[in-house]
């Protein structure tokens, strides 16, 4: 049954948000779509890291690696010459809860995409060396501190063991069978998908993974993605309030595997600079994409429970 997305447009113009396209889809099929400008493939900046989640499961599964494992013993090449205690205890599994210890962001968005005008903020062409001589003043796995240190890291493994870089890795085991053609993925000055953002998708496209995730890993009849992997991944893995700032209530309502947990219905969602997500809603059995270049993320979220959350019940 298609449902009405006047009300969403409306409100999104009162709101005065800058949203280019919004899809959804429920019980499989699409119900509702609009478009502010021509459909097209754009950046979805850090929901790419909930395809790098994706990725890390399959790989885990394929026994490519395992979330135990230590980074300061995979790329001890490249330590600084006084490794400290949290930085040689933190596991692959910290890093994609945003639980590496850090307190400041590493690699941050405007130094590593390519479509920044900051790209050189970067001095040096080894990220990962710059990385982990960053201070870890915090016990990995105890505290959450948004960041892509843990991202581009797992990306830089997955290709250093597979010979492939992730983008090319994932087209035979996710892109393909979604009917995702050749996305491009933005890479480090070494040639390292980023992992962290730079993934480009159409609204559309972006819904598929939506869809994939309410299949919990299934895609025309195949495993495509341990379901086991998409519970946990999308579960409630650390707390991601911050201490004496004020958060919208889907800000802070919890952290799994470069997932974010929303504050409603038991849902959950990719969320990506500007404005990007996907939204899933397993109560529904629906997903909502959304893309733009809008930065209140709480009049989003609020404008789709009102306007559309509440059409899927």
């Amino acid at each position: 049954m298609k449902i009405s997305l006047e009300g969403f447009v409306q409100d999104a113009i009162h709101r005065k948000l800058d949203l280019y396209h919004v899809l959804v889809r429920q019980h499989g099929e699409i119900v509702g779509s609009f478009d502010w400008r021509e459909n097209r493939r754009d950046n979805i900046h850090s929901v790419s890291k909930s395809f790098l989640s994706i990725a890390i499961g399959m790989a885990v599964e394929e026994g490519i690696l395992r979330l135990d494992e230590y980074p300061a013993e995979i790329f001890r090449e490249k330590l600084p010459e006084h490794p400290s205690e949290n930085l040689m205890a933190m596991t692959i599994r910290d890093m994609i809860m945003m639980a590496t210890g850090h307190d400041q962001f590493i690699l941050q968005g405007y130094s590593v995409s390519d479509d920044r005008p900051g790209r050189d903020a970067i001095k040096e062409d080894d990220w990962v060396a710059y990385a982990l001589r960053f201070d870890v003043p915090y016990k990995p796995g105890t505290y959450w501190k948004y960041n892509n240190f843990g991202p581009y890291l797992a990306s830089v493994i997955i290709q250093d063991r597979t010979g492939q870089k992730l983008n090319d890795w994932l087209k035979p085991r996710l892109f393909t069978p979604l009917g995702i053609n050749n996305p491009q993925w933005f890479e480090s000055t070494r040639g390292y998908t980023l992992g962290c953002g730079g993934l480009h998708l159409s609204t559309e496209e972006l819904s598929r993974f939506g869809q994939l995730l309410l299949n919990k890993g299934a895609w025309e009849g195949k495993q495509l993605v341990p379901e086991k992997w998409i519970k946990e991944a999308t579960s409630n893995l650390i707390s991601n309030k911050i201490e004496g700032k004020t958060q919208h209530p889907d800000a802070c309502a919890g952290y799994g595997y470069f997932f974010w947990r929303c504050s409603r219905d038991n849902a959950y969602c990719g969320n990506g600079y500007g404005g990007q997500r996907i939204i899933v809603l397993p109560e529904q059995d629906a997903c909502i994409a959304i893309t733009g270049h809008e930065f209140d993320s709480g009049s989003i979220m609020d404008c789709v429970w009102e306007q559309i959350v509440e059409q899927l019940r």
